[in-house]
């Protein structure tokens, strides 16, 4: 098991990025980025690309944690 900074600040960042996705807080849904994505995409559609990238980030910095890559 090798702890390594990239694999910490992605699981941060996809820990960061599912709260952002499920609680929806003010400084989170309504910035510039995310607001466009709901502009594009419609808000269901802005939720599930935000929740499966949380997901993947948060997946990729554990199993980069536990096998060490």
């Amino acid at each position: 098991m090798t702890i390594d900074p990239l694999n910490i600040i992605l699981i941060l960042f996809g820990l960061f990025t599912l709260y952002g996705t499920i609680a929806q807080p003010d400084f989170y849904w309504n910035r510039g980025r995310v607001m466009r994505a709901r502009q594009l995409m419609g808000d269901r559609n802005a939720r599930i690309m935000y929740f499966a990238t949380g997901l993947i980030m948060l997946g990729v910095g554990a199993w980069g944690t536990w096998v060490g890559f």
